[in-house]
């Protein structure tokens, strides 16, 4: 081994962690990203589910209403 050959490492080493660097980057806006998609499929389950309770609701006053 010489000076050429640990130099060369070194900067292959280099750029191996800088390219592994950016991916972290990269991947970390994904996770970010997919979270709040994942919060607002949450908040959109939980409309449905208000407006399907209120509809059941409103079902059960008008069949109320018809066998008074």
């Amino acid at each position: 081994m010489n000076v050429e050959d640990v130099k060369s490492e070194i900067e292959r080493l280099t750029n191996d962690k800088a390219q592994t660097d950016a991916t972290i980057v990269s991947l970390q806006k994904e996770l970010d990203k997919l979270k709040d998609q994942s919060n607002m499929l949450s908040g959109a389950l939980q409309t449905c589910n208000y407006f399907l309770n209120k509809l059941n609701n409103d079902v059960e006053v008008d069949k109320e209403d018809e066998d008074v």
